[in-house]
């Protein structure tokens, strides 16, 4: 499997899913922000939808991906940018790579405008399910389990 990301925003009850893939610049969000439709119950559906578009993605040369803009994320939200975006959110991000996957937890940090990851990271073995995910991304976002 390529290396990816899917990072999902839990904001004002709404789960939101933006797939990103690694670059020479770092790792650089796609166009694509995925709704869970029925919250929770549709994450795992969500993040497959995720997946799916930055595997499809990545398959493309890097001068042919459909990238976001600084935006694109909290136009999806019906914000106008991302500073308006943040307050109240909380950011559960997983980095797929081969050897294995890397959950991080991000909070708002209204003076810098941005996500900010907290301490704790873990890994999870790089075959772990889109259902697997789910359930970690949950307790992530609310604070279970020591996050």
């Amino acid at each position: 499997m390529k290396p990816h990301t899917l990072s999902i925003y839990y904001r004002q009850g709404v789960l939101y899913i933006q797939p990103s893939l690694p670059s020479r610049r770092g790792i650089i969000p796609l166009e694509s922000v995925i709704v869970a439709e029925g919250g929770w119950s549709g994450l795992r559906a969500a993040l497959m939808e995720g997946e799916r578009i930055a595997l499809l993605e990545a398959q493309k040369q890097p001068g042919k991906r459909h990238y976001a803009d600084d935006s694109t994320l909290a136009r999806a939200a019906g914000c106008r940018n991302f500073r308006e975006f943040i307050p109240g959110t909380v950011q559960c991000t997983f980095n797929r790579v081969p050897d294995y996957v890397l959950v991080v937890r991000s909070l708002p940090n209204l003076e810098l405008g941005a996500m900010v990851g907290t301490p704790r990271q873990d890994e999870l073995p790089p075959d772990s399910t889109l259902d697997r995910l789910a359930l970690v991304a949950r307790d992530v976002i609310e604070g279970k389990n020591g996050w």
